[in-house]
């Protein structure tokens, strides 16, 4: 399975991977034959790309810090919390078991590096930067060895539902390509506020949950918001959430601004240690995002193409590739004269 960018989806491509929308529901299937029509619709999703198979890249596995299932099922759930008619049909008991099983298996894949390249529609951003964030923050806090198993599980609910409260806010103002008005720029400032509210008056979840939400904005230096905490003033959940949703944001394809890769994204975090983030919750996160993702392609030193097969968190920027279209494999680690140049995403 390879990453194709949404500039590179061609007709007669075989989809590696589900595409599903905010709700869970899946619009192509895995092993679909891409027709024209399949093409322009995912052009029209504002998708920013697409996992596919081919002879040469066909055995080539991209580690899931989740299964698709999993993935799926919290989709579901998010969706349906922000669907205001529906939310006193969303029980704690429903979203703790779904929390469960992301602690589960984000547990189980402890030694695993962030692989997955964002593949989802632009207006369905929120559903699925939800999901994703609950599961970074999950990679981030067993990456501490601070968190026990029920702390865990209680980060994994803070982050699934840290951006809840933009149920209350129009999502032609959250997909706005245009400059936002300060009414609405105040609104859309207010949405840590509106999570914590919103959890208040429907749940009865623990002071850490509630305040992982209301101070996912703030920032290390005391510039964030609402409430302008800084330091460890900052909830210790809201601190891990912080680095998984900018990390999440910046590489996401949203109606205001294209993705940046996975690396380029590590850069930021680290430039913006002790201002933005924790510093020992950051260089903890980005040790755990895999530079180069497998199934990418990238230009190495000496012209060729290659797929990034496998990355080493001893050796992030020198990963195993396999040349295009040869199939040579080739590791960077021993392969001093050759690097990587430049990733496609």
């Amino acid at each position: 399975m390879r990453y194709v960018p949404i500039t590179k989806v061609e007709e007669g491509m075989s989809l590696g991977q589900n595409i599903y929308n905010g709700e869970g529901k899946v619009l192509l299937e895995q092993g679909t034959i891409l027709s024209k029509e399949d093409v322009r619709q995912l052009f029209a999703l504002g998708m920013s790309g697409i996992y596919a198979e081919d002879d040469i890249s066909w055995d080539l596995k991209v580690p899931r810090l989740i299964s698709p299932d999993l993935e799926r099922e919290a989709l579901e759930l998010v969706h349906s919390l922000f669907q205001q008619e529906s939310i006193r049909e969303i029980a704690q008991e429903d979203i703790q078991e779904t929390v469960k099983k992301i602690t589960r298996q984000v547990l189980a894949g402890r030694d695993k590096m962030h692989h997955m390249i964002n593949v989802r529609a632009a207006d369905d951003y929120t559903f699925f930067h939800s999901v994703n964030v609950a599961v970074l923050s999950v990679m981030l806090g067993v990456k501490t060895g601070n968190l026990d198993l029920e702390q865990l599980n209680q980060l994994a609910a803070s982050a699934l539902l840290h951006d809840v409260g933009k149920c209350y806010v129009e999502a032609d103002v959250l997909n706005a390509k245009r400059t936002l008005t300060e009414e609405e720029r105040i609104l859309v400032v207010q949405h840590p506020k509106l999570s914590y509210d919103f959890l208040m008056e429907h749940y009865d979840f623990s002071p850490e949950i509630c305040d992982g939400v209301l101070e996912h904005h703030e920032w290390y230096n005391g510039c964030g918001y609402p409430m302008r905490k800084s330091g460890y003033e900052i909830s210790y959940f809201a601190r891990i959430i912080k680095v998984a949703d900018v990390f999440d944001a910046l590489t996401s394809k949203l109606p205001y601004h294209d993705p940046i890769s996975p690396s380029g994204a590590v850069d930021y975090i680290l430039a913006n240690i002790g201002s933005e983030f924790d510093p020992d919750l950051a260089e903890l996160f980005t040790g755990k995002i895999a530079i180069y993702p497998a199934g990418c392609e990238v230009t190495l030193s000496d012209g060729r193409n290659a797929l990034v097969v496998e990355s080493d968190p001893e050796s992030v920027l020198r990963p195993k590739v396999m040349t295009l279209p040869d199939g040579e494999m080739l590791d960077l680690k021993s392969e001093k004269d050759l690097a990587v140049l430049e990733l496609f995403v």
